[in-house]
């Protein structure tokens, strides 16, 4: 049985992307199921405006990053808004199409450049993962995830998150992203300790 990971993770996020192919790497080689918890960044950053512009340490971390972990991405010149995006993905969890959406929605952001928070875009990609179109228009348009996205933010906080991406090993938060086999060993560390714990 596959162990859960829980990820804290926002698509506005050039490091969530590298972080979601790292993840996708590992799932390939080790026993584990990565949970994709969606937070908002920009509710709780006021610097995350949308709209805003990528620049200066921001780029230059997200830069050094993806050449560490040998990554490419294109990233956007501006924050984007992804909140609409990110209540979706709380749909695409109910249709169990979660691992399609979080392609579509990264490689249209980061891939593409494509701006996520346009309707269109996020429609398009929610077509591509297999959804409903009318519900999930219907679902984002009411805003029927903000409270579960709420929530998950609320939670995150007491688990003691502090940045993103996050992988939540236990009770040991793990904030960023490193290099596939650094993450290959700390995640094997951590399967080892929930099986030892089981025995």
């Amino acid at each position: 049985m596959a162990v859960v990971i829980p990820v804290y993770f926002d698509y506005a996020s050039s490091l969530c992307y590298i972080a979601w192919r790292i993840a996708a790497q590992l799932a390939a080689e080790v026993d584990v199921e990565f949970r994709w918890r969606p937070i908002h960044i920009a509710a709780q950053r006021p610097t995350w405006r949308p709209g805003g512009q990528i620049g200066g340490d921001s780029r230059t971390k997200i830069e050094r990053v993806a050449q560490e972990t040998a990554i490419t991405l294109r990233i956007p010149k501006r924050w984007l808004d992804s909140r609409a995006a990110l209540e979706g993905a709380l749909f695409a969890e109910e249709y169990g199409c979660v691992p399609d959406y979080h392609r579509e929605v990264f490689t249209a952001a980061y891939e593409r450049e494509d701006d996520i928070g346009d309707r269109t875009v996020l429609v398009r990609a929610a077509a591509k993962a297999g959804l409903p179109i009318g519900r999930f228009m219907e679902f984002v348009a009411t805003r029927r995830g903000a409270a579960p996205l709420a929530r998950i933010c609320e939670e995150a906080h007491q688990l003691g998150v502090a940045g993103y991406p996050t992988f939540l090993l236990g009770e040991f938060p793990l904030t960023g992203i490193q290099p596939v086999e650094t993450m290959k060993l700390l995640v094997t560390r951590h399967i080892e300790r929930m099986q030892a714990e089981l025995q």
